[in-house]
């Protein structure tokens, strides 16, 4: 639909359900950085900053999500998004190499926590920068209505395939696709066959019996609400923050127990998400006194076809993963009733998000904050050594920076290093709601859980339990 926005006529689409997420975010935030996306890519290795610059720009203009505005009819209140024409950009340089390492990277976690102007205004931010021990790339700051992990790991790859080309004449990258024919898929969804299939599909889901909300943390906070209302069979939780102020405790796997969980996904045809998701499914079924209902928020990426991979923008969606595993299943028998069930809510996960949580709320009963998971998680596959064979002998670092605010509660994303291809284990947590201590004991009994269940897969839950 054309807009006249700033005395120019602009084509506009309406907002997504995945890019209302965020909106829905930052209408219970004080401040917007909340929706940031920090992220520094540095190859250790002298860079043509020239060569780099002009990378960057192509990438740009090769990826309409990175152009996007969002305007608010100032009349209806009505959010729109369009597409801003290209134009070249000579983006700032700056030399922290004379700074310690986490010097630098302070500086940069204090730039990812400058808000944008949502309505309006520039929605990224890209700076190259040289940094400590011999390191140099670029650092890029993100709105999330514009990008999510996937597109950024996606742009990531396309800077550095055309930095090869212009550098090496090594081959083009393929062309990205157009985000804005995505949109229109998106939108093309309303009132679809799909759509009534996945409306069917989830309220199936809600008239199951009630979910059964088991904390990080242990039973406390559940036994200490069914106190306080007076209700010793409520089956929901309560987590909410006043600002969202958060930050993320990352973990690093070593190469070789990553290739363990490689290798044992294989070896069983097993999604490696799966393998994760079981070790997460059984901690907090081991904190929460064996329960057997176990209910993890997923986030689906919903990047099936070649358009929606390349297209950038922001595709995530976030669903219940609700499976309920009885102690005497064996390790191989959990991730099968795992597969399954993800496999079901990858099959429907075009469902709106906010949509799902509203109806939920209105069938249970629970009021705003109320939940049945305590743990988010996503699985992110690519690694930028694997995709750009110029990179293969580079020493690669990649850094993912806190804007101080967390959307989440508590997110857990597993992602393999962009170096050496190993996983690194992002948790991000809001401050309210945990403490480093308690995310570090619980990544210690994920730990412990993982390795002892694709050490022993015909081996009980319980038996792991004791196990751990």
């Amino acid at each position: 639909m054309e807009k006249i926005i700033g005395g120019i006529k602009r084509e506009c689409y309406p907002l997504t359900p995945a890019q209302m997420i965020h909106i829905y975010t930052l209408s219970l935030s004080p401040t917007h950085e909340i929706v940031n996306i920090g992220i520094g890519q540095y190859l250790q290795t002298n860079l043509n900053v020239s060569v780099l610059r002009e990378a960057l720009n192509r990438a740009v203009e090769r990826c309409e999500s990175m152009r996007m505005r969002i305007w608010k009819d100032p009349e209806t209140g009505d959010l729109w998004q369009y597409i801003m024409p290209y134009e070249n950009c000579c983006f700032e340089y700056y030399d922290f190499s004379s700074l310690t390492e986490e010097k630098a990277h302070s500086i940069l976690d204090r730039w990812t926590s400058q808000p944008f102007d949502t309505f309006g205004g520039e929605l990224s931010r890209i700076v190259i920068v040289s940094m400590p021990d011999g390191f140099n790339g670029y650092y890029l700051n993100v709105h999330h209505c514009c990008m999510d992990s996937s597109s950024v790991i996606t742009f990531t790859r396309d800077v550095m395939d055309i930095y090869c080309n212009l550098m090496y004449d090594l081959p083009s990258p393929k062309p990205m696709t157009s985000y804005i024919e995505s949109v229109k898929k998106d939108l093309e969804y309303e009132g679809s066959k799909k759509q009534q299939r996945d409306t069917e599909f989830w309220h199936n889901v809600l008239a199951k019996s009630e979910p059964m909300y088991t904390d990080y943390t242990g039973p406390g906070r559940l036994i200490e609400l069914r106190r306080k209302n007076n209700a010793p069979d409520q089956r929901w939780g309560l987590l909410h923050t006043k600002t969202g102020a958060g930050s993320t405790v990352t973990y690093d796997l070593s190469v070789d127990s990553t290739n363990k969980i490689l290798q044992f996904a294989d070896k069983y045809n097993m999604p490696v998400s799966v393998v994760i998701l079981h070790a997460i499914r059984t901690v907090l079924s081991k904190f929460n006194n064996n329960e057997t209902d176990v209910t993890i928020k997923d986030f689906i990426s919903r990047r099936s076809t070649l358009l929606n991979k390349r297209c950038g923008g922001v595709r995530m969606h976030c669903l219940d993963l609700r499976t309920i595993i009885p102690l005497n299943a064996t390790v191989l028998e959990s991730m099968q009733i795992i597969n399954r069930a993800q496999q079901d809510v990858f099959l429907h996960a075009d469902y709106s998000t906010l949509k799902f949580y509203g109806e939920q709320r209105a069938h249970f009963r629970y009021p705003q904050g109320g939940t049945y998971q305590s743990v988010a998680f996503t699985y992110q596959n690519a690694t930028l050594k694997s995709l750009v064979p110029y990179l293969k002998d580079i020493p690669v670092k990649s850094k993912w920076y806190n804007s101080g605010r967390q959307p989440q509660p508590f997110y857990i994303t597993a992602m393999h290093r962009f170096g050496d291809g190993g996983l690194t284990f992002h948790f991000g947590y809001q401050s309210e709601l945990a403490t480093p201590q308690e995310i570090e004991f619980l990544y210690y009994f994920t730990g412990r859980v993982l390795f002892r269940s694709i050490e022993n897969p015909n081996k009980t839950i319980q038996e792991i339990i004791d196990m751990t």
